[in-house]
């Protein structure tokens, strides 16, 4: 017994620097390493945070986001269609349509061309959208301005169609059975007309963008998510 006390007395003996000797013993003030956050859920924080420069970048340079639009546009529905549209005029980023086809002023009853207007901004919000996607996502400068560069193109084409069968959707259900009828003679059926509409204008602008990202980022989204749960 008087050998054990004179060992535990020998443990608790002060270094020589006056303190006691506390090896082996836990650090009670260590506090376990901080974890990192993870970095998908890092990448939608910011891109949230991008969102906002995304649209007023967006709306301040509409007018010419929407040039090749309105061209391409013009080109598809005066050049397949010689007889019903005359051109498009842009208005800012608004697309005034005119037409051949003639219909009735309700202030004198003359006939008059036909003139309506699109806003094709309603089928390119996915511009702002990408923008947030891929400035949050970690990329080289160069492979970021190469999927800017795409997803503009992509959107693009997503405002082509919208605009495209938008016109034929004013022209069928909009300016009466008259024009509606002509329409109905040389192009296809109104419900595939308003099939086509509702594609362009309920899921392309929503979905098309988004996949877009995804097909562009596919070494990101397989290392971070895909990998991770397995």
């Amino acid at each position: 017994m008087t050998e054990n006390r004179e060992q535990d007395d020998n443990d608790r003996k002060p270094d020589a620097d006056g303190t006691p000797d506390t090896e082996g013993a836990p650090d009670s003030d260590s506090k376990p390493a901080e974890k990192k956050m993870n970095p998908v859920k890092e990448m939608f924080i910011l891109a949230a945070l991008y969102l906002p420069l995304g649209f007023f970048l967006w709306f301040f340079a509409a007018s010419l986001l929407m040039v090749p639009t309105r061209l391409v546009s013009e080109l598809l529905l005066t050049g397949l269609f010689p007889d019903i549209f005359m051109e498009i005029f842009q208005d800012g980023f608004v697309f005034e349509m005119n037409s051949h086809l003639e219909v009735r002023n309700p202030d004198d009853g003359q006939m008059m061309p036909l003139t309506w207007v699109i806003n094709p901004m309603i089928y390119a919000w996915g511009m702002a959208l990408l923008f947030g996607l891929i400035m949050a996502t970690p990329l080289t400068v160069k492979r970021r301005v190469i999927q800017m560069v795409i997803g503009f193109a992509v959107v693009t084409l997503v405002t082509i169609w919208g605009v495209f069968w938008e016109a034929w959707r004013d022209l069928v259900f909009l300016f009466g059975p008259d024009v509606g009828a002509v329409v109905d003679e040389v192009v296809l059926n109104p419900t595939v007309i308003a099939l086509f509409y509702q594609m362009g204008y309920l899921m392309f602008p929503a979905v098309v963008p988004v996949a877009a990202w995804i097909l562009m980022n596919r070494d990101f989204i397989e290392n971070h998510v895909v990998r991770k749960r397995r």
